[in-house]
């Protein structure tokens, strides 16, 4: 089922804006293109393509603007031409990635190691239907934690190294991924999807998980609420933000839209304390997407829904100077005012492992004691 889409919401700034978020619509019907359609022909405004092109670019969208709009005749040539460049080297990337993902997923199966390949090349085809839609940048994937030493054993043999510099100790304490490289390819290694912010167990997302066939191969995928509940995570943390992130949310329950049980991924998502976030979030993507989201959870109230929605939105079309003093904002969608004074002592005052990591140092460096009598200025400060 398209999903139909002109935006209403007051804090779009400009026509470019609105343009932007009703061809970011995994499958829109037809009236909804013909009234974008008639948006850009309107003669009251002068629509900027240029400024459409930047935007969708910095917000990793421009795939997915090209294929809602290739069949438009009043975009300018050398603007479907960008567009359509964008496109395609989504599309010879996202086949390079997902060959080498298969190639991975292969070896991982041989060595005896189960895995669940998430999101990138892989969601273009199989949550999108189109190969160049959503643009892969990484290959992750998740293992359990009890196979995470063979896994990296087998990812080595495959030609990978390690990023240096960082310690393998401060990793598994303080994160929740390693990450590799070979050539072009980067490839992280998950054994959780949630950090910090939400106390979930590893073992939570192998749960119902089920195997499709796949390119002649079984592969496991995590159950339609539980991807969902990755989805908004990996979106809150970070910082909503680009537009990207909120495209595949959408999607995803498009997609699933016959098989996600809302009654247990409200339950999941109180369980994991992340309810407030989910309801929040699948209310924001109703209303840029109109993504059809079961009535009882569009009537629940969010205290300062607008606020953080038009912080969101600047974030989105304006950028963000200081990330992590929004990510200290946005901290206030956990459930509890008990959670947020959890996270926010751990982001003052985090282990050590965690300020080696967050500031780029040496397990070795013995700056990391100033950057930890420093961090609860700094925290507020970095740009990244």
């Amino acid at each position: 089922m398209g999903e139909s889409a002109m935006i209403g919401t007051r804090e779009i700034e400009n026509e470019e804006q609105k343009v932007i978020l009703s061809l970011s619509v995994a499958n829109p019907s037809g009236e909804a293109l013909s009234r974008i359609r008639e948006l850009m022909q309107d003669k009251k405004y002068a629509i900027d393509f240029v400024r459409i092109l930047e935007c969708a670019a910095a917000n990793e969208v421009a795939t997915i603007c090209y294929e809602n709009l290739r069949t438009f005749d009043n975009v300018p040539l050398e603007i479907t031409v960008k567009l359509r460049n964008a496109y395609l080297r989504s599309v010879r990337n996202n086949v390079l990635n997902s060959e080498e993902m298969l190639r991975i997923l292969r070896s991982l199966a041989k060595g005896g190691v189960e895995a669940i390949p998430l999101k990138g090349s892989l969601a273009s085809e199989l949550i999108f239907g189109n190969p160049g839609i959503y643009p892969a940048t990484d290959i992750d994937i998740l293992v359990r934690p009890g196979d995470l030493e063979r896994a990296e054993t087998i990812v080595v043999e495959a030609g990978y190294s390690k990023n240096e510099g960082l310690s393998d100790e401060d990793l598994l304490l303080s994160h929740y991924h390693l990450v590799y490289r070979k050539d072009s390819h980067f490839l992280e290694l998950h054994w959780n999807l949630a950090k910090r912010y939400y106390h979930i167990p590893p073992d939570f997302w192998w749960e119902e998980s089920r195997r499709i066939d796949y390119a002649g191969i079984s592969l496991n995928i995590l159950s339609p609420e539980r991807y969902l509940m990755y989805a908004i995570f990996r979106l809150f943390d970070h910082g909503f933000k680009p537009l990207k992130f909120f495209v595949f949310v959408s999607r995803l329950i498009q997609k699933y839209e016959k098989e996600i049980d809302w009654e247990k991924f409200r339950r999941l998502s109180g369980t994991c304390r992340m309810e407030r976030l989910t309801v929040f979030t699948l209310q924001l993507v109703h209303e840029l997407f109109r993504t059809q989201i079961p009535d009882d959870i569009l009537r629940i109230h969010v205290r300062g829904y607008e606020y953080f929605k038009k912080r969101i939105l600047a974030g989105i079309f304006g950028g963000v100077g200081r990330p992590h003093f929004q990510m200290f904002l946005y901290t206030f969608l956990l459930d509890t005012p008990g959670e947020f004074a959890k996270v926010m002592t751990k982001r003052f005052f985090p282990g050590m492992g965690e300020i080696r990591l967050r500031y780029g140092l040496p397990s070795s460096s013995k700056k990391a004691y100033a950057y930890y009598l420093l961090n609860p200025i700094m925290v507020f400060l970095k740009k990244r």
